[in-house]
């Protein structure tokens, strides 16, 4: 019987299988531990730019990586995110932040009216998807500590007044008296 020959046996580039398991699993992770994840396309960025919107997003807590679509499928299958499926054309990148959900909007925003390439194509905000308008109405919210001192100062209201209100009759009452003093 003749051997058929079937050529040299190569070796695949980046590891096969087990290497793919263990980006899923990576990105996996990442889903689980963020609070928001906004996907965006990169297309026309240079390595540079993209390197300078890392590190401006990164003091703000924003991860943000360029990640194959089959793997990041995978792992938003995986971590219960099936909505980001939907957003994956074209070359993608991926920001997660464990922080704030606003912060993470604004930050983007922001950085898409600099980068004019940069565009956002959607969400996934606490558990629910959501579209890029979504994402630009979001951005357009009062921070976290804005938020805060607008619940203060109606909470401070009411109280404020009714001071007003206490004071001004002893006021009122000071003034008569001494207006009946003076004459």
């Amino acid at each position: 019987m003749a051997k058929v020959k079937t050529g040299p046996k190569t070796k695949r580039k980046g590891g096969g299988v087990p290497a793919k398991a263990k980006a899923v699993e990576g990105l996996q992770a990442q889903l689980e531990g963020s609070k928001a994840i906004i996907v965006t396309e990169y297309r026309g960025l240079t390595v540079a730019e993209l390197q300078d919107l890392r590190r401006q997003l990164r003091p703000k807590g924003v991860e943000y990586h360029v990640v194959k679509n089959s793997l990041f499928a995978r792992a938003a299958e995986q971590s219960g995110k099936s909505g980001l499926r939907s957003l994956l054309a074209g070359p993608t990148a991926v920001a997660t932040s464990t922080g704030d959900e606003v912060e993470l909007a604004k930050s983007l925003v922001d950085e898409t009216r600099t980068l004019k390439a940069l565009k956002i194509l959607g969400a996934f905000i606490s558990g629910r998807p959501l579209s890029a308008e979504d994402v630009q109405m979001l951005a357009r919210l009062p921070g976290r500590p804005q938020l805060q001192g607008m619940i203060v100062a109606s909470l401070q209201a009411p109280f404020a007044q009714m001071v007003g209100v206490l004071t001004a009759a002893h006021g009122n009452l000071v003034r008569v008296l001494t207006a009946r003093g003076s004459q």
